[in-house]
């Protein structure tokens, strides 16, 4: 309901406007009336009024003044003037502030109610415009706080491009951090207290966590940061500009911090933290290395809660697990070939050979020698996962090739058993290959066979790729490249065809033909009969 006001100075005018506006639109307005523009402004201190309705000559201050107070103090207000003069001036001035609507007294009670109701329709169109305005801000948020994490997952994980490491696409996600510096990574584990722990929890402790940070970091360090599977929640810290610290005192603040935020989290939520610091600042290209190192750190100490641990503690705590880089690039690698089916099912080649080519390069570094076993099954399981979702245990070709891996003692060397892996690629991307030709090969000429024995029914674009399953669009340019023709040349070279052949029969009416043909009309086929041929239908049935 919106609030309006009615200004007048003769009292019959106020008292039969308010009652009219009563009967006609009581259920949209909450009417208020006032005798001057000063008794109007002392209404409009206790409430805002969404309309304004008010005479122009009136003594002591005129409407357009009253409009000129109101404009300044609620411009959305709107405002309809009644006059009883017919005056240039008045119009002028009112227009100029901002009056939506200018109304003669004498035009009559029905142009004032248009009057009132055109600005009830405005405020409810632009209520609703700002209620989608907000919905908008509301998705668009989501969207980039999901855009976020999908961008920082690419990069614990090692799958983001370099190319997408830039200040760019930090500005697009709204990061505060600078993508040209280097930066520090601090894990934080949920520790487990022997509860299940609803999802949704989860979300709002990891929430809580992330504004305890921002209370203890800030200002020294700027931050942003991501929840990692639902588990872990991964901080990427940079030291403000105006810090000005040195490496070693910003890993004493920052460990210092985290103790503090460890027994504030506890204290505000209920539940214990664990945290893992990363040594040193490292570019971002070096991010996924570390971040596996420190997960590792974290799950050696799974059944401790509320431990702070930093990588500078890694080899004298994890001596025999975890050596140097090892840990962080094998589990690099295992993220990678988590993602082989999907490559290999896409036809993503060079994907396929980046992973296997990371695969030789670990295989022959002494410090992984003893994990290759773990990443040979590992890369053999993704292959396995294609062959069983497409059925081709059939062929026993593919068959004996997945035996043979599921045995890598049986080949002479490491470098053997990953050369068979690259044959076994090749072989399924030759398959996915001719299958999508086949597949694409049945769809065209089941859209053939279907406008064939179907000219008289709807063979719109839509309809044909309705029928094979396919995109409109996607379906026009594979009938293209296949029969070097668009559909709908086809379609009208087939009616051709058809035509001239009933046409050789003397009994068929030429509207039958039509008819036939899916023409809406004998004149239309006749005018595209001739402008494909350079005759009428009647002139090619007797040449």
């Amino acid at each position: 309901m919106y609030r309006m006001l009615i200004v007048d100075d003769e009292k019959l005018i106020v008292d039969g406007l308010f009652e009219m506006l009563v009967e006609q639109e009581g259920d949209r307005l909450s009417l208020y009336k006032a005798s001057s523009a000063r008794e109007a402004l002392d209404v409009m201190g206790d409430r805002k009024i969404d309309i304004l309705m008010s005479d122009i000559k009136m003594p002591k201050m005129t409407g357009l003044e009253l409009g000129d107070i109101v404009r300044q103090s609620w411009p959305e207000c709107r405002i309809i003037y009644l006059t009883g003069f017919d005056d240039f001036h008045y119009i002028h001035h009112a227009v100029k502030n901002g009056a939506q609507n200018f109304v003669l007294k004498s035009e009559g009670d029905d142009q004032i109610l248009t009057s009132v109701r055109q600005a009830i329709d405005y405020l409810e169109a632009r209520t609703e415009m700002n209620s989608l305005l907000i919905k908008a801000n509301d998705i668009r948020r989501q969207q980039i706080a999901h855009h976020r994490s999908m961008y920082f997952t690419d990069l614990l994980e090692g799958q983001l491009p370099e190319n997408e490491m830039t200040e760019s696409a930090f500005g697009t996600l709204g990061l505060t951090i600078d993508a040209s510096k280097q930066i520090w990574l601090v894990i934080g584990r949920l520790d487990p207290d022997g509860n299940a722990i609803r999802i949704k929890d989860k979300d709002i402790l990891f929430a809580a966590l992330a504004s305890v940070c921002g209370r203890f970091l800030s200002p020294v360090i700027r931050f942003d940061h991501v929840v990692y599977t639902r588990e872990l929640l991964v901080i990427f810290l940079q030291p403000a500009e105006e810090a000005r610290m040195s490496d070693e005192r910003i890993r004493s603040f920052v460990e210092g911090a985290f103790e503090t935020i460890s027994q504030t989290a506890d204290k505000s939520t209920g539940h214990t933290f664990s945290f893992a610091i990363g040594a040193k600042a490292l570019p971002l290209n070096e991010v996924p290395i570390q971040f596996a190192k420190l997960h590792g750190l974290l799950s050696h100490f799974y059944g401790e809660k509320k431990i702070i641990v930093n990588e500078r503690n890694m080899a004298s705590l994890m001596e025999g697990i975890l050596q140097s880089d090892s840990r962080g690039q094998v589990e690099l690698y295992l993220k990678k070939a988590s993602l082989l089916d999907t490559y290999l099912e896409t036809g993503r080649r060079n994907e396929v050979q980046q992973v296997l080519s990371e695969l030789r390069a670990l295989a022959f570094q002494p410090a992984h020698g003893d994990r290759f076993l773990e990443m040979h099954y590992a890369t053999v399981l993704r292959f396995m996962t294609v062959v069983n979702n497409y059925g081709l245990r059939r062929f026993s070709a593919i068959q004996e090739q997945i035996d043979r891996l599921l045995q890598p003692a049986s080949y002479g060397s490491i470098e053997d058993s990953i050369k068979a892996l690259e044959r076994l690629a090749v072989t399924l991307d030759d398959y996915y290959t001719a299958n999508a030709l086949k597949m694409r090969g049945d769809a065209v000429e089941t859209v053939k066979s279907y406008i064939d024995g179907n000219l008289s029914e709807d063979l719109s674009l839509p309809r044909l790729a309705e029928i094979v399953h396919l995109n409109p669009d996607y379906m026009a340019r594979l009938f293209k490249q296949s029969e070097k023709c668009t559909l709908t040349e086809y379609i009208g070279m087939l009616r051709i065809q058809k035509a001239k052949e009933r046409l050789s029969q003397p009994h068929v009416l030429v509207q039958d033909i039509a008819k036939e043909l899916g023409f809406s009309t004998a004149g239309y086929f006749s005018r595209f009969f001739k402008k494909e041929t350079g005759m009428t239908p009647q002139e090619y049935r007797t040449k």
